[in-house]
């Protein structure tokens, strides 16, 4: 019983240290999307056609950081997640950011889980309805084509989506956490398939983008030094 309660106590100790060290980490790290750039591209793609808005967005992100490596994947996944029947698809991903779009082929209500991530999303085309169901105060909140609005992380709200409404998110956090609630949405509504392939999807490119990076890292020093030589 002694060893029960040691092992466990040591676990949790260490489980609150590698929150603090990531927390830390997320604080300090420079990421590779300025979150200002992520609002003008996104408020300006904005439209009432959902194909000219996806468009309009990668293309002004591709000469918005021209000469930077941003792998996505273009396939579209399924997304369950606290009654949210959604569809997603990765224009970029690393173990700290994600920029994605999000789809609702027909009108969904559900919570956004708990997410260990900062998130700011903008409206391409539809309606977007957020209720805020916390203890001090009921809020209703209305978000239309070309408005913003941000969830702070381990923030949940209820989220209202019509049908043909297309968000695109940018999240800077710890993104793997996000596996819990896609995982437990996705079991709920008996597609652990659908979350099987979106982990999937979320891993390959964000190795991708890590292993972009290193081999960019590597070049610029192997550039340093070899002038340096000379």
């Amino acid at each position: 019983m002694v060893f029960l309660f040691t092992k466990l106590f040591r676990n949790i100790v260490l489980l609150v240290v590698a929150f603090n060290l990531i927390g830390y980490y997320l604080r300090w790290k420079n990421y590779n999307i300025l979150a200002k750039d992520f609002k003008t591209i996104a408020a300006a793609a904005a439209s009432n056609n959902a194909l000219s808005a996806i468009s309009k967005f990668q293309s002004d992100l591709k000469r918005t950081y021209k000469g930077h490596t941003l792998i996505g994947d273009s396939s579209w996944n399924p997304l369950s997640m606290g009654g949210l029947q959604l569809r997603l698809q990765l224009i970029y991903a690393t173990p700290f950011e994600a920029l994605t779009f999000m789809a609702a082929a027909s009108p969904t209500v559900g919570r956004s889980g708990l997410h260990w991530a900062n998130s700011t999303c903008t409206v391409l085309t539809g309606e977007c309805i957020r209720h805020s169901d916390s203890f001090s105060n009921l809020v209703k909140e209305t978000f239309t084509s070309g408005q913003n609005f941000r969830q702070g992380q381990f923030e949940s709200y209820v989220y209202e989506l019509k049908e043909g409404t297309h968000l695109v998110c940018y999240s800077r956090g710890f993104i793997p956490a996000s596996a819990v609630p896609v995982l437990s949405g996705s079991l709920a509504a008996g597609d652990p398939l659908g979350a099987a392939k979106l982990i999937y999807t979320y891993t390959k490119v964000s190795f991708e983008n890590m292993a972009a990076t290193f081999l960019e890292l590597f070049h610029h020093y192997k550039t340093k030094v070899t002038k340096f030589e000379l």
